[in-house]
């Protein structure tokens, strides 16, 4: 993906955990924060803790989707995903993309990868990897103070 496109609409077709959400139903009031992640990828947890202390601190001030992108077979056991998701204090609707569509629509290959959409659902910031986390939450917290402008 590149910067300005559009938040691609989720498949009808994937299964969900937590809920579900659609495109119509992120964009509008908040940024948006899709978050691509892996059962099998330990970089993930400690990168989702950090997430978890933004839901702490900033609250509804952004909406966070999971996407679960399965990186080998053994990722695809929706048992070993929800226990995973609940360790994790995962509480935000994910999509479970066993057959990689949304992972595909975003060109998505890396795990943990951060899209960060502003409230008219353009894509404004991609954050790769765990390293980035203090710029993608300068990033955030912009997006942020610019839906209080409107």
């Amino acid at each position: 993906m590149r910067l300005r496109e559009e938040l691609p609409e989720f498949s009808r077709t994937t299964q969900w955990m937590n809920g579900n959400v659609t495109k119509l139903n992120l964009i509008g009031e908040v940024p948006i924060l899709v978050h691509f992640w892996s059962v099998s990828c330990h970089v993930c947890e400690g990168a989702f803790k950090i997430i978890n202390d933004w839901k702490r601190i900033y609250g509804d001030k952004f909406k966070l989707v999971g996407v679960h992108m399965p990186r080998s077979k053994e990722d695809v056991n929706n048992r070993l995903i929800q226990a995973k998701a609940f360790q994790m204090n995962m509480t935000n609707p994910i999509c479970l993309d066993h057959n990689l569509e949304i992972t595909q629509k975003y060109q998505n290959r890396v795990v943990p990868t951060y899209y960060l959409f502003d409230k008219q659902g353009l894509l404004r910031h991609i954050q790769i990897g765990e390293l980035g986390l203090k710029m993608l939450e300068k990033r955030l917290v912009l997006l942020m103070n610019e839906s209080k402008k409107y």
